[in-house]
This record gives structure tokens, sequence and C-alpha cells, in this order.
């Protein structure tokens, strides 16, 4: 016999809409509470390690931005350097040479 009061799903479980006794009702409201405590809390710790993350990642491309421009610079001042040394090189050969035609 159905009871308009009462509902159970097919394999006898509460399903969530029976009616309970209210200090039953109000002990599973306080249960329901602390869990959604919980649950937030650990949300806000989840929420402030992305943060933190995310924080460190900036921090890591800007420091990555950086390291590219010392780089780049470094490879130019390179190049200047291997150009003076051909230069001087070719200064060298150019003055022996020199000597050696006398």
């Amino acid at each position: 016999m159905d009871n308009p009061n009462f509902s159970q799903s097919d394999d006898g479980q509460n399903d969530g809409t029976q009616r309970v006794a209210p200090e039953e009702k109000s002990r599973k409201q306080r249960e329901f509470q602390r869990e959604i405590v919980m649950l937030e809390s650990d949300l806000r710790k989840k929420i402030n390690e992305k943060t933190l993350i995310d924080s460190e990642i900036r921090k890591f491309k800007k420091q990555d931005a950086q390291i590219k421009v010392e780089v780049q610079a470094r490879l130019e001042k390179m190049k200047r350097l291997d150009q003076d040394i051909m230069l001087m090189e070719n200064d060298i050969k150019a003055v022996k040479k020199k000597m050696n035609l006398l």
C-alpha cells in the first residue's frame, strides 16, 4: 500500500524524500551542516593552493622573460666579440705579412 507521506526507491533505500521525525531531521540537518563546513574548508584550502600556484607561475614566467632578455643580450655581446676577434686576428695577420716582406 502506497503511503503519500513516505517515499522509497526501488531498492528500499531512503531516497531523501521520506519524511522523518523532527528529532531525526534536526540531527540530519546538523550532520549536513557539519559536512558543508568541512567541504567549504577543503574548498578554501584548494582555492588558496591554486592562488599560490598561480602566483608562482606568474613569477616564473616573469623570470623566464628576464632570462630570455639576458640571454639575447649575451648573444649580441658574443657576436660583437666574435667580430672584434676576427678583426684583431686579421690585423695581426696583416702586420705579420708586412713584417715578412721586410
